[in-house]
């Protein structure tokens, strides 16, 4: 059977992270992905420097994995003219380039849809497509600083601290894919192309939707703390220094939880009884079960939760990850190296599908590798892709 994606061709002309990422995701479920980068401005992620200690750029690969890459010089007017011609038998156009940017290149939604009304137009924007701000560049720090999460995190005597990963960008992308896809089913239905925008602040609002609604119903703002509210909802240390979480805030965990730790005395004690006593001595629930935790191995707690069907697991690191059945039994896919070596594992899809699974069909491509394929794909002759390359319209600078 197809994958869901087969004969959808996406146009893409992105960087980083938050544009190259819905890509990866259609590109894993068959869509033909076209990377399309300018002679003299290729990707920065290709080039990022704290990811080249190891074979290959992982940023790189991962965000761009199983796409094609042209190299097209679209302030000029031939290589422009080609990349139209492209646009006409397209599906998805999508780029996190400003939008002034796009319309300096002739690019923005007005002129493509022209080309072909039922393209849809994905732009991967830093705060929305209205607004005084709508023009304006972001990243992933400045996303999650405007969209509210930094406001929360850190302890309270600390300045406000970004997440551990690139929780902006990557839900940013996450969002892009969602629109991208409602958008190709309501051209199904329709047969009309449509703009579609998704920002690292929307996201940000989304991942937060139930808190934000609580603060603006209720008036107050959530302060940073020291330590989560909750002592059932906290993360712990074992005696093999090891970390784990337990996530039971609900009144039926707690005597099952007293039970397991042999404390049946607790069920009655005035400060632990119920949710809300429990909230109001957090502090003082923490610091016993803390003691309690330091005379067993993580490993032990979590297998001693799970026998009494209680909800707990280790904080994996990412070595951790790698390890882990869980993990290695739903999302792991290995890319075979282009030199041939040992397969190379990546981060697969998050959905699983039961009839049309999706997989990494390959590393990232090259600069510019697949500029002639693509063109006579269009219906171009080799003398003009070879005019092409001749006034510099593509391929890299030599």
């Amino acid at each position: 059977m197809g994958l869901p994606f087969e004969g959808i061709r996406v146009l893409e002309m992105t960087i980083f992270q938050q544009g190259t990422y819905p890509g990866v995701m259609l590109a894993d479920l068959g869509a033909d992905v076209i990377k399309i980068e300018g002679p003299e401005s290729p990707d920065p992620g290709r080039e990022l420097l704290n990811f080249a200690d190891t074979d290959y750029n992982a940023y790189f690969h991962a965000l761009n994995r199983g796409k094609r890459a042209i190299c097209l010089d679209l302030k000029q007017e031939s290589a422009r003219e080609a990349f139209y011609k492209l646009v006409e038998t397209a599906d998805v156009f999508v780029s996190n380039l400003r939008l002034g940017a796009l319309e300096r290149l002739k690019v923005d939604y007005p002129v493509l849809s022209q080309i072909n009304p039922r393209l849809i137009y994905g732009r991967a924007s830093g705060y929305g497509p209205a607004g005084p701000d709508a023009g304006l560049g972001s990243m992933d720090i400045l996303g999650q600083s405007r969209g509210g999460i930094m406001s929360v995190t850190g302890p309270p005597e600390g300045p406000p601290r970004s997440a551990g990963a690139d929780i902006a960008d990557h839900t940013g992308a996450l969002t892009m894919a969602f629109g991208l896809t409602t958008a190709l089913l309501h051209r199904e239905r329709t047969g009309e192309g449509q703009e579609v925008d998704a920002s690292l602040l929307g996201g940000q609002l989304c991942i937060q939707t139930h808190n934000i609604t609580y603060s603006w119903w209720s008036g107050k703002v959530p302060p940073r703390r020291p330590r989560l509210p909750s002592a059932t909802w906290n993360s712990y240390e074992a005696s093999d220094g090891k970390w784990f979480s337990i996530g039971m805030n609900r009144q039926m965990y707690w005597p099952p939880i007293c039970r397991v730790l042999e404390r049946p005395e607790w069920l009655t004690d005035e400060r632990f009884e119920s949710l809300e006593s429990r909230l109001e001595h957090a502090d003082e629930l923490y610091d016993e079960l803390q003691s309690i935790f330091l005379r067993k191995t993580r490993g032990e707690w979590i297998q001693i939760f799970a026998e009494a069907d209680l909800l707990a697991t280790p904080i994996n690191d990412y070595h951790d990850l790698a390890e882990d059945v869980q993990v290695k039994e739903n999302y792991i896919n290995y890319v075979e190296r282009p030199d041939g070596g040992e397969p190379l594992p990546m981060v697969a899809l998050p959905v699983i599908f039961g009839k049309t699974p999706g997989w990494v069909h390959g590393m990232a491509p090259e600069f510019g590798q697949h500029t002639e394929e693509v063109l006579l794909e269009a219906g171009f002759e080799w003398d003009e892709i070879a005019a092409l390359r001749e006034e510099g319209a593509i391929g890299a600078r030599v």
